[in-house]
């Protein structure tokens, strides 16, 4: 079955933070090194989604890229540390996986340390280059779906989606943007409306936001969204500061749900199995997104 088929049939719940998770386990440093040397704290991060009944896990590869590995002196092992986490990912995913409800990897891609339209030290060449060897081992690692991240900028993820599809035509690409503090914009300070017209959309299977402030900022993006593009839309807000207690976010979340905007519901920094678990039970009692499928 594949992803399109999915959406059809119910609102997917996607998994929730992994870094905080980590960090609140003791993890110290480059959480992406975990992937070789602590394979089981990882795992346990996974398993504790699925667990709770998330249809997509994510991979613990959102600094994997060899601009944010630098800071650590690990650029050399980016590919290593990307495919190590989708492995890791990948059979725990199939190890809860039934016919009946089948468990996806999400191989994700972060917004590594440069933004091309801001940063006057980098080219859209040598983006091309660290974006291929994330997305290489993401995809020798076995993921289903690329997810391109927190985006700050059309262009980093453009050049990101097109090495994607050099090394792979047919994996579905999930694009998620970080919103502005200004409503209705992107972190670059586009419009909505300009961010969309300024991707590949026809490379992309999904689209959406996440990593914002909590969720009442992306429930008008997401009709903003809607108004313009006829893709599926993904949600995954922070739990924001102070943290929104988990009923409370599902609860907020629920609206776009009843409202039919969504097609992947979930959470990012400082949520937890305990959220997903609760936005499981939540989501069921919708109807996803409709969208315009592809011929």
């Amino acid at each position: 079955m594949n992803l399109e088929q999915l959406f059809g049939q119910k609102i997917l719940v996607l998994d929730g933070a992994m870094g905080t998770q980590l960090l609140t386990g003791g993890a110290k440093g480059c959480l992406e090194l975990l992937n070789v040397d602590n394979a089981a704290q990882v795992v346990a991060v996974h398993n504790a989604y699925l667990e709770a009944g998330a249809d997509i896990i994510t991979t613990n590869t959102t600094c994997a890229d060899a601009l944010c590995l630098a800071e650590y002196g690990l650029q050399e092992r980016s590919y290593e540390l990307a495919r190590a986490g989708a492995e890791l990912a990948r059979a725990a995913a199939d190890k809860y996986s039934t016919t009946e409800h089948p468990r996806l990897v999400a191989g994700s891609v972060g917004p590594t340390t440069r933004n091309l339209t801001l940063a006057n030290d980098t080219t859209a060449e040598a983006m091309a280059e660290v974006y291929s060897t994330v997305i290489c081992g993401l995809i020798d690692g076995g993921v289903d779906v690329i997810l391109i991240e927190t985006v700050m900028d059309a262009r980093n993820a453009s050049v990101a989606i097109e090495e994607c599809r050099k090394i792979n035509a047919e994996i579905p690409i999930i694009v998620s943007a970080v919103l502005s503090r200004i409503e209705g914009r992107v972190a670059s300070g586009a419009t909505i409306a300009k961010f969309v017209e300024d991707l590949p959309m026809d490379d992309i299977a999904v689209i959406g936001f996440n990593c914002t402030n909590g969720v009442k900022p992306v429930e008008s993006a997401v009709k903003a969204l809607s108004a313009v593009c006829g893709k599926p839309i993904v949600a995954y807000p922070a739990a924001g500061q102070p943290l929104t207690a988990a009923n409370r976010f599902c609860k907020e979340l629920e609206q776009l749900c009843r409202a039919g905007m969504l097609n992947i519901v979930g959470g990012c920094c400082g949520t937890t199995p305990e959220y997903t678990s609760q936005m499981t039970k939540m989501a069921a009692r919708w109807r996803p997104h409709k969208f315009e499928r592809r011929r």
